[in-house]
Protein backbone atom coordinates (compact mmCIF):
# COMPACT_ATOMS: atom_id res chain seq x y z
CA UNK A 1 0.00 0.00 0.00
CA UNK A 2 1.60 3.24 -0.98
CA UNK A 3 1.41 6.90 0.84
CA UNK A 4 -2.13 7.87 1.41
CA UNK A 5 -3.39 11.61 0.75
CA UNK A 6 -3.49 12.01 4.30
CA UNK A 7 -0.88 11.75 6.95
CA UNK A 8 -0.52 12.65 11.01
CA UNK A 9 2.16 14.00 12.20
CA UNK A 10 4.43 11.12 12.93
CA UNK A 11 5.84 12.33 16.26
CA UNK A 12 2.14 12.35 17.50
CA UNK A 13 1.85 8.83 17.30
CA UNK A 14 2.95 5.96 19.11
CA UNK A 15 2.77 2.18 17.67
CA UNK A 16 2.58 -0.13 20.98
CA UNK A 17 1.89 -4.44 21.68
CA UNK A 18 -0.27 -5.21 24.49
CA UNK A 19 -0.82 -8.65 26.42
CA UNK A 20 -3.76 -10.37 26.51
CA UNK A 21 -4.98 -13.81 28.44
CA UNK A 22 -7.72 -15.49 26.96
CA UNK A 23 -9.90 -16.74 29.90
CA UNK A 24 -11.92 -19.13 27.09
CA UNK A 25 -10.96 -22.23 25.67
CA UNK A 26 -12.11 -25.22 24.47
CA UNK A 27 -10.96 -28.58 22.84
CA UNK A 28 -12.41 -31.05 20.42
CA UNK A 29 -12.76 -34.46 20.92
CA UNK A 30 -10.42 -35.82 19.00
CA UNK A 31 -10.99 -38.51 16.37
CA UNK A 32 -8.76 -40.79 14.22
CA UNK A 33 -8.13 -37.80 11.45
CA UNK A 34 -6.18 -36.02 14.38
CA UNK A 35 -3.13 -34.20 12.21
CA UNK A 36 0.29 -32.98 13.83
CA UNK A 37 -1.21 -29.82 13.60
CA UNK A 38 -3.33 -30.35 16.47
CA UNK A 39 -0.50 -31.36 18.85
CA UNK A 40 1.69 -27.97 17.92
CA UNK A 41 -1.27 -26.14 18.87
CA UNK A 42 -2.40 -27.32 21.92
CA UNK A 43 1.79 -28.06 23.05
CA UNK A 44 1.69 -24.50 24.51
CA UNK A 45 -0.20 -21.40 25.34
CA UNK A 46 -0.14 -19.48 22.11
CA UNK A 47 -3.84 -19.31 21.84
CA UNK A 48 -4.50 -17.88 25.32
CA UNK A 49 -1.41 -16.00 26.21
CA UNK A 50 -0.64 -12.99 23.09
CA UNK A 51 -0.05 -9.92 22.30
CA UNK A 52 -2.21 -7.64 19.73
CA UNK A 53 -0.78 -4.08 18.30
CA UNK A 54 -2.00 -0.89 18.96
CA UNK A 55 -1.54 2.75 17.11
CA UNK A 56 -2.12 5.41 19.33
CA UNK A 57 -2.69 8.79 18.10
CA UNK A 58 -2.44 11.17 21.09
CA UNK A 59 0.92 10.58 22.87
CA UNK A 60 1.34 10.93 26.39
CA UNK A 61 -2.38 10.88 26.62
CA UNK A 62 -5.38 8.38 26.89
CA UNK A 63 -7.84 8.90 24.17
CA UNK A 64 -11.68 9.21 23.77
CA UNK A 65 -12.18 6.68 21.51
CA UNK A 66 -11.27 3.47 20.62
CA UNK A 67 -12.06 1.37 17.12
CA UNK A 68 -11.69 -2.89 17.19
CA UNK A 69 -10.08 -3.74 13.43
CA UNK A 70 -10.71 -7.75 13.07
CA UNK A 71 -8.92 -9.38 10.46
CA UNK A 72 -10.08 -12.67 7.88
CA UNK A 73 -10.06 -16.12 7.63
CA UNK A 74 -6.74 -18.05 7.48
CA UNK A 75 -4.41 -14.81 8.19
CA UNK A 76 -0.91 -15.46 9.86
CA UNK A 77 0.61 -11.49 9.65
CA UNK A 78 -0.70 -8.07 9.84
CA UNK A 79 0.93 -6.34 7.15
CA UNK A 80 -1.95 -5.92 4.80
CA UNK A 81 -4.00 -4.05 8.04
CA UNK A 82 -0.79 -2.14 9.27
CA UNK A 83 -2.21 0.71 6.77
CA UNK A 84 -5.58 0.50 7.81
CA UNK A 85 -5.13 0.59 11.15
CA UNK A 86 -2.93 3.73 10.78
CA UNK A 87 -5.03 5.58 8.49
CA UNK A 88 -7.96 5.30 10.52
CA UNK A 89 -6.09 6.10 13.48
CA UNK A 90 -5.09 9.11 11.61
CA UNK A 91 -8.67 10.00 10.42
CA UNK A 92 -10.78 9.33 13.92
CA UNK A 93 -7.97 10.34 15.78
CA UNK A 94 -9.10 7.26 18.09
CA UNK A 95 -6.93 4.53 19.24
CA UNK A 96 -6.96 1.32 16.89
CA UNK A 97 -6.33 -1.80 18.17
CA UNK A 98 -5.62 -5.01 15.90
CA UNK A 99 -7.45 -7.98 17.80
CA UNK A 100 -6.51 -11.39 16.29
CA UNK A 101 -8.81 -13.89 16.17
CA UNK A 102 -8.48 -17.34 17.91
CA UNK A 103 -5.49 -19.17 16.19
CA UNK A 104 -4.58 -16.89 13.54
CA UNK A 105 -1.67 -14.30 13.41
CA UNK A 106 0.37 -14.87 16.45
CA UNK A 107 -2.04 -16.93 17.69
CA UNK A 108 -1.16 -19.89 16.01
CA UNK A 109 2.52 -21.47 14.97
CA UNK A 110 4.81 -19.59 12.17
CA UNK A 111 5.33 -23.13 11.10
CA UNK A 112 1.69 -23.10 9.68
CA UNK A 113 2.74 -20.29 7.24
CA UNK A 114 5.97 -21.66 6.51
CA UNK A 115 5.85 -22.65 3.01
CA UNK A 116 9.31 -25.28 3.20
CA UNK A 117 7.69 -27.12 5.89
CA UNK A 118 3.98 -26.81 4.97
CA UNK A 119 4.87 -28.62 1.30
CA UNK A 120 5.31 -31.85 2.89
CA UNK A 121 1.16 -31.82 4.11
CA UNK A 122 0.42 -29.96 0.76
CA UNK A 123 1.69 -33.32 -1.00
CA UNK A 124 0.16 -35.74 1.82
CA UNK A 125 -3.33 -33.94 1.80
CA UNK A 126 -3.07 -34.32 -2.07
CA UNK A 127 -2.27 -38.09 -2.11
CA UNK A 128 -5.37 -38.44 0.42
CA UNK A 129 -7.95 -36.33 -1.63
CA UNK A 130 -6.47 -36.13 -5.50
CA UNK A 131 -9.64 -34.31 -6.78
CA UNK A 132 -9.07 -31.66 -3.72
CA UNK A 133 -9.33 -28.25 -5.27
CA UNK A 134 -7.72 -24.65 -3.88
CA UNK A 135 -5.38 -26.38 -1.66
CA UNK A 136 -1.88 -24.87 -0.95
CA UNK A 137 1.11 -24.14 1.57
CA UNK A 138 -0.80 -20.89 2.85
CA UNK A 139 -4.10 -23.17 3.80
CA UNK A 140 -3.06 -26.71 4.54
CA UNK A 141 -2.79 -26.21 8.53
CA UNK A 142 -6.50 -24.29 8.46
CA UNK A 143 -7.97 -27.07 5.62
CA UNK A 144 -6.98 -30.08 6.95
CA UNK A 145 -7.85 -28.79 10.98
CA UNK A 146 -11.28 -27.40 9.67
CA UNK A 147 -11.76 -30.68 7.77
CA UNK A 148 -11.26 -33.27 10.53
CA UNK A 149 -12.86 -31.27 13.00
CA UNK A 150 -15.62 -28.62 11.90
CA UNK A 151 -16.76 -27.26 15.23
CA UNK A 152 -13.55 -25.97 15.54
CA UNK A 153 -14.67 -22.78 13.25
CA UNK A 154 -18.24 -22.57 16.27
CA UNK A 155 -15.42 -22.70 19.15
CA UNK A 156 -12.80 -21.03 18.14
CA UNK A 157 -15.25 -18.60 16.76
CA UNK A 158 -16.67 -18.04 20.31
CA UNK A 159 -13.32 -17.92 21.95
CA UNK A 160 -12.54 -14.76 19.70
CA UNK A 161 -15.90 -13.10 20.83
CA UNK A 162 -15.58 -13.85 24.30
CA UNK A 163 -12.23 -12.24 24.13
CA UNK A 164 -13.37 -9.09 22.60
CA UNK A 165 -16.06 -8.57 25.23
CA UNK A 166 -13.31 -9.13 27.61
CA UNK A 167 -11.42 -6.42 26.04
CA UNK A 168 -14.43 -4.49 25.86
CA UNK A 169 -15.12 -4.26 29.25
CA UNK A 170 -11.28 -4.38 30.35
CA UNK A 171 -11.78 -1.36 28.28
CA UNK A 172 -14.77 0.11 30.08
CA UNK A 173 -13.80 -0.54 33.68
CA UNK A 174 -10.58 2.06 33.15
CA UNK A 175 -8.40 -0.79 32.61
CA UNK A 176 -6.27 0.06 29.17
CA UNK A 177 -3.42 2.32 29.64
CA UNK A 178 -3.93 4.16 26.29
CA UNK A 179 -7.66 4.72 26.53
CA UNK A 180 -10.30 5.99 28.87
CA UNK A 181 -12.98 4.37 30.94
CA UNK A 182 -15.98 4.07 29.33
CA UNK A 183 -14.81 5.29 26.05
CA UNK A 184 -16.58 5.00 22.55
CA UNK A 185 -15.55 1.48 21.10
CA UNK A 186 -16.36 0.75 17.72
CA UNK A 187 -15.31 -2.08 15.19
CA UNK A 188 -13.80 -1.80 11.66
CA UNK A 189 -14.35 -5.90 10.56
CA UNK A 190 -13.35 -7.73 7.32
CA UNK A 191 -14.11 -10.60 5.61
CA UNK A 192 -14.72 -13.25 8.40
CA UNK A 193 -14.27 -10.50 11.32
CA UNK A 194 -17.47 -9.01 9.66
CA UNK A 195 -19.31 -12.59 10.70
CA UNK A 196 -17.70 -12.53 13.95
CA UNK A 197 -18.88 -8.88 14.31
CA UNK A 198 -22.03 -9.51 13.24
CA UNK A 199 -22.86 -12.48 15.38
CA UNK A 200 -21.65 -10.52 18.70
CA UNK A 201 -23.78 -7.07 17.81
CA UNK A 202 -26.76 -8.80 17.10
CA UNK A 203 -26.26 -10.75 20.70
CA UNK A 204 -24.77 -8.05 22.36
CA UNK A 205 -25.78 -4.64 20.52
CA UNK A 206 -28.48 -3.87 23.39
CA UNK A 207 -26.61 -4.24 26.47
CA UNK A 208 -21.99 -4.62 26.35
CA UNK A 209 -22.20 -3.00 22.70
CA UNK A 210 -24.99 -0.70 23.12
CA UNK A 211 -23.08 2.73 22.18
CA UNK A 212 -20.81 0.63 19.51
CA UNK A 213 -20.82 1.30 15.82
CA UNK A 214 -20.15 -1.27 12.90
CA UNK A 215 -18.34 -0.79 9.69
CA UNK A 216 -18.01 -3.91 7.58
CA UNK A 217 -15.86 -4.44 4.89
CA UNK A 218 -15.99 -7.56 1.77
CA UNK A 219 -18.55 -9.03 4.77
CA UNK A 220 -22.01 -9.28 5.49
CA UNK A 221 -23.62 -12.09 4.06
CA UNK A 222 -25.19 -15.35 5.49
CA UNK A 223 -22.70 -18.11 6.26
CA UNK A 224 -24.18 -20.09 3.70
CA UNK A 225 -23.77 -17.44 1.15
CA UNK A 226 -19.61 -17.83 1.52
CA UNK A 227 -17.80 -18.78 -1.10
CA UNK A 228 -14.54 -19.57 0.86
CA UNK A 229 -12.54 -21.41 -1.51
CA UNK A 230 -8.98 -20.30 -2.26
CA UNK A 231 -5.54 -20.92 -1.57
CA UNK A 232 -5.25 -18.24 0.61
CA UNK A 233 -8.31 -19.54 2.57
CA UNK A 234 -9.11 -23.10 2.34
CA UNK A 235 -9.13 -26.24 0.18
CA UNK A 236 -12.33 -27.07 -1.53
CA UNK A 237 -12.47 -30.21 0.77
CA UNK A 238 -12.32 -28.27 3.93
CA UNK A 239 -15.11 -26.21 2.29
CA UNK A 240 -17.86 -28.64 1.82
CA UNK A 241 -17.05 -30.23 5.51
CA UNK A 242 -17.73 -27.04 7.09
CA UNK A 243 -20.88 -26.45 4.72
CA UNK A 244 -22.05 -29.82 5.12
CA UNK A 245 -21.69 -29.94 9.38
CA UNK A 246 -23.27 -25.88 9.58
CA UNK A 247 -25.78 -26.58 7.11
CA UNK A 248 -27.41 -29.76 8.38
CA UNK A 249 -28.55 -30.98 11.57
CA UNK A 250 -25.34 -32.39 12.41
CA UNK A 251 -24.20 -28.82 14.50
CA UNK A 252 -26.68 -29.42 16.07
CA UNK A 253 -26.24 -33.20 17.20
CA UNK A 254 -22.63 -32.45 18.70
CA UNK A 255 -22.49 -32.26 22.07
CA UNK A 256 -20.53 -30.76 24.82
CA UNK A 257 -19.18 -27.40 24.40
CA UNK A 258 -20.97 -27.17 20.87
CA UNK A 259 -24.22 -27.58 22.32
CA UNK A 260 -23.44 -25.62 25.56
CA UNK A 261 -22.77 -22.76 23.28
CA UNK A 262 -25.63 -23.06 20.47
CA UNK A 263 -28.31 -23.72 23.31
CA UNK A 264 -27.03 -21.48 26.09
CA UNK A 265 -25.49 -18.18 24.75
CA UNK A 266 -26.90 -15.13 22.82
CA UNK A 267 -23.23 -15.62 21.47
CA UNK A 268 -24.71 -18.92 19.85
CA UNK A 269 -27.77 -18.15 19.15
CA UNK A 270 -26.89 -15.61 17.25
CA UNK A 271 -24.48 -17.94 15.29
CA UNK A 272 -27.25 -20.21 14.42
CA UNK A 273 -29.38 -17.04 13.11
CA UNK A 274 -26.42 -16.19 10.45
CA UNK A 275 -26.06 -19.83 9.26
CA UNK A 276 -28.40 -18.78 6.61
CA UNK A 277 -30.99 -16.73 5.24
CA UNK A 278 -33.31 -18.52 5.60
CA UNK A 279 -32.92 -18.66 9.56
CA UNK A 280 -32.40 -14.62 9.62
CA UNK A 281 -35.66 -14.15 7.91
CA UNK A 282 -37.46 -16.67 10.76
CA UNK A 283 -36.37 -13.79 12.99
CA UNK A 284 -39.19 -11.38 11.43
CA UNK A 285 -38.55 -8.69 8.75
CA UNK A 286 -36.44 -6.04 11.08
CA UNK A 287 -34.12 -8.25 12.23
CA UNK A 288 -31.28 -5.44 12.41
CA UNK A 289 -33.55 -2.52 13.35
CA UNK A 290 -32.24 -2.43 16.70
CA UNK A 291 -28.80 -1.64 15.03
CA UNK A 292 -30.45 0.62 12.21
CA UNK A 293 -27.92 3.75 11.79
CA UNK A 294 -25.14 1.86 14.02
CA UNK A 295 -23.85 -0.86 10.93
CA UNK A 296 -22.76 -0.20 7.45
CA UNK A 297 -20.55 -1.94 4.60
CA UNK A 298 -18.63 -1.44 2.06
CA UNK A 299 -18.64 -4.45 -0.86
CA UNK A 300 -17.12 -4.81 -4.09
CA UNK A 301 -18.65 -5.62 -7.50
CA UNK A 302 -16.01 -8.49 -8.57
CA UNK A 303 -15.59 -9.87 -4.95
CA UNK A 304 -16.00 -14.01 -5.55
CA UNK A 305 -15.77 -14.70 -2.03
CA UNK A 306 -17.99 -12.82 -0.29
CA UNK A 307 -20.93 -11.66 -2.76
CA UNK A 308 -22.28 -8.64 -3.16
CA UNK A 309 -25.94 -9.14 -3.72
CA UNK A 310 -25.79 -11.64 -0.56
CA UNK A 311 -25.03 -8.95 1.52
CA UNK A 312 -27.29 -6.81 0.45
CA UNK A 313 -29.74 -9.64 1.62
CA UNK A 314 -28.41 -10.17 4.71
CA UNK A 315 -28.17 -6.81 6.03
CA UNK A 316 -31.61 -5.23 4.75
CA UNK A 317 -32.58 -2.33 6.44
CA UNK A 318 -28.84 -1.64 7.17
CA UNK A 319 -26.57 0.88 4.62
CA UNK A 320 -24.81 -1.35 2.16
CA UNK A 321 -22.82 0.40 -0.60
CA UNK A 322 -21.58 -1.66 -3.37
CA UNK A 323 -18.40 -0.67 -4.98
CA UNK A 324 -15.99 -1.38 -8.19
CA UNK A 325 -12.64 -0.50 -8.29
CA UNK A 326 -11.08 0.73 -11.23
CA UNK A 327 -8.18 -1.49 -11.00
CA UNK A 328 -7.52 -5.29 -10.67
CA UNK A 329 -8.16 -6.49 -7.46
CA UNK A 330 -9.87 -9.32 -5.37
CA UNK A 331 -11.45 -10.47 -1.95
CA UNK A 332 -7.93 -11.05 -0.92
CA UNK A 333 -6.17 -7.94 -1.94
CA UNK A 334 -8.59 -5.38 -2.15
CA UNK A 335 -5.36 -2.73 -2.33
CA UNK A 336 -3.38 -4.38 -4.49
CA UNK A 337 0.83 -3.87 -4.55
CA UNK A 338 0.80 -2.65 -8.50
CA UNK A 339 2.50 -1.19 -11.43
CA UNK A 340 3.51 2.37 -10.61
CA UNK A 341 0.62 3.39 -13.06
CA UNK A 342 -2.12 2.40 -10.87
CA UNK A 343 -0.62 3.33 -7.51
CA UNK A 344 -2.48 6.64 -7.30
CA UNK A 345 -6.09 4.59 -8.34
CA UNK A 346 -4.95 1.92 -5.56
CA UNK A 347 -3.98 5.02 -2.74
CA UNK A 348 -7.53 6.95 -4.34
CA UNK A 349 -9.89 3.74 -3.60
CA UNK A 350 -7.81 3.04 0.13
CA UNK A 351 -8.62 6.51 1.23
CA UNK A 352 -11.95 6.89 0.34
CA UNK A 353 -12.84 3.32 1.80
CA UNK A 354 -10.86 4.93 5.18
CA UNK A 355 -12.91 7.62 5.10
CA UNK A 356 -16.58 6.52 4.75
CA UNK A 357 -15.64 4.48 7.86
CA UNK A 358 -14.29 7.50 9.82
CA UNK A 359 -17.82 9.30 8.87
CA UNK A 360 -19.57 6.18 10.53
CA UNK A 361 -17.05 6.31 13.85
CA UNK A 362 -17.46 10.17 13.62
CA UNK A 363 -21.04 10.99 13.77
Amino acid sequence: MGAATHTPDDGAFGYHTHAFHSNSTFSVKQNTLSSPFDAEITAGSLNCDFTYPVFHPNKGQQSDGCIILLHGLNERTWDKYLPWAYQLAAYTNKTVILFPIAYHMNRSPEAWCNPRLMRAFVNGRKNDLPNVKGLSVANVALSERLSNHPERFLLSGYQAATDLLDLVDYINTGKHALIKGGAQIDFFAYSIGGFLSQIMFMAHGNDILAKSKLFIFCGGSAFADWQGISKYIMDSRAFERLHAYYNSNEVHADKGSVSAILNETALGASFVDLLSLGNLKRKGAGYYNFLKDRVSAVVLKNDKVVIADTVKRALKGMRVEEWDFNYPYSHIMPFPLLSNKLVNQVNEAFDKLMLRATLLFTT
